[in-house]
């Protein structure tokens, strides 16, 4: 029983210490959705970008 808490309590010490993985698709996320925001701010409310992206004026 005391050999079984161990193996799992060192697999679980091998999932807790190889999270960079996550922590980089965590940063890639956050970097996309602050790039979007941007994009679509901009593209609404400049209207020279908003010409040159869909070609039509901004009302």
């Amino acid at each position: 029983m005391n050999q079984n808490y161990q193996a799992i309590l060192q697999e679980n010490t091998k999932d807790i210490n190889s999270n960079d993985q996550t922590f980089i698709f965590g940063g890639a996320l956050i970097f996309f959705n602050v790039f979007v925001m941007l994009f679509v701010g901009l593209y609404w409310m400049n209207p020279e970008m908003h010409e040159f992206i869909s070609g039509t004026p901004l009302l």
